[in-house]
């Protein structure tokens, strides 16, 4: 009797240990965890309003995908776009409170914590294609930026997205910055932007995006400042006839993460997310460069929209006027001087 207990109690042990075995096969000798093929996976949410199949949207898409890709599966990127998830207010607020792991933002919505972010929105803070790829694609020439968002309201970039120019679309040409005095003028309701029109002569009206067609199609407004594929994709061209190729502006776009759920995730996976922004980011960046002549031919041949070079010497000198007074405003001239000029 004591000799068949003995032999069940051994048997036990065994058994004990071989369940126990794969658990402390996950271990290394200093008795951390090591990754496993059974790691739960990461699943993040990342969100646009911009629509599917432009190019923005399809920035953030391949971002989500090249995570994926080099992260080899341990996250998971969802991207929704088309404003799914709510307007940019709301998608804004998303990602601050964290609802929302990620989203392409335009600079301008920084600004609610940090003013100086005007910066960033006035024109012909770029140069050319050469000067804003220069900037966006070399490590820390935004980081003066970058650590206003980490600090408040909590935001970690991620990836830069953009290169796309705007231009004025109107109902009348544009040859020179003289044409558009006492012009009416939609215009967001940022003050940057009321400003820039101002100073250009223009008498600026709000008016919201989704009803910049019909402003235009009933003399709301004589014209309004978009990039060329929003031009394309609201139909612009069908009520307004005329677009001024002035380039007084590059989209500089961030995607930024909630910066807790970024330093929740493991070296490796953060690792894997700069390397996905390193391919995707500059790609993105050129095809944007690339499609402004797709673009025009769109425009041309499809709304027959003609397009005017207008000398851009007085729009630079009175949009630089803007961004040396808010340089100045907010104590950022040798940020400005150091990349901006």
């Amino acid at each position: 009797m004591i000799l068949k207990k003995t032999a069940l109690k051994k048997s036990s042990l065994l058994l004990l240990s071989g369940m126990l075995l794969p658990f402390a096969s996950g271990f290394s000798n200093d008795g951390s965890a090591q990754a496993s093929e059974n790691a739960e996976t990461v699943k993040l949410v990342a969100a646009t309003i911009n629509p599917r199949g432009s190019l923005l949207a399809d920035a953030l898409i391949a971002f989500g995908d090249e995570i994926e890709n080099q992260s080899d599966g341990t996250i998971e990127v969802n991207v929704r776009t088309d404003g799914i998830l709510g307007s940019a207010s709301s998608q804004y607020q998303s990602v601050i409170s964290g609802d929302i792991d990620m989203i392409y933002s335009d600079s301008g919505w920084f600004a609610e914590q940090h003013p100086v972010f005007e910066v960033l929105s006035s024109h012909y803070l770029f140069k050319d294609r050469e000067h804003f790829e220069s900037i966006v694609n070399t490590e820390g020439k935004l980081s003066y930026f970058e650590d206003l968002l980490v600090e408040r309201p909590g935001l970690k970039t991620v990836m830069y997205a953009g290169g796309l120019e705007r231009n004025i679309i109107s109902t009348f040409p544009i040859n020179g910055v003289e044409d558009l005095q006492g012009r009416t003028m939609r215009s967001g309701t940022g003050a940057t932007e009321l400003e820039w029109w101002r100073n250009l002569g223009a008498n600026p009206t709000n008016i919201d995006f989704n009803e910049v067609y019909s402003a235009l199609q009933t003399g709301v407004v004589e014209g309004s400042q978009n990039s060329l594929d929003a031009m394309i994709q609201q139909r612009f061209g069908e009520v307004a006839k005329h677009v001024a190729r002035t380039q007084h502006s590059l989209t500089l776009g961030f995607v930024v993460m909630n910066n807790e759920r970024y330093e929740s995730l493991s070296d490796e996976q953060k690792e894997a997310i700069q390397r996905a922004a390193d391919i995707v980011q500059p790609e993105y960046i050129s095809r944007a460069f690339e499609q402004a002549k797709e673009d025009m031919e769109t425009l041309e041949n499809e709304f027959g929209v003609t397009f005017t070079n207008p000398e851009r010497e007085g729009f630079v000198e009175r949009s630089r006027l803007q961004l040396d007074e808010l340089a100045a405003r907010y104590d950022v001239e040798d940020i400005v001087e150091e990349t901006f000029n």
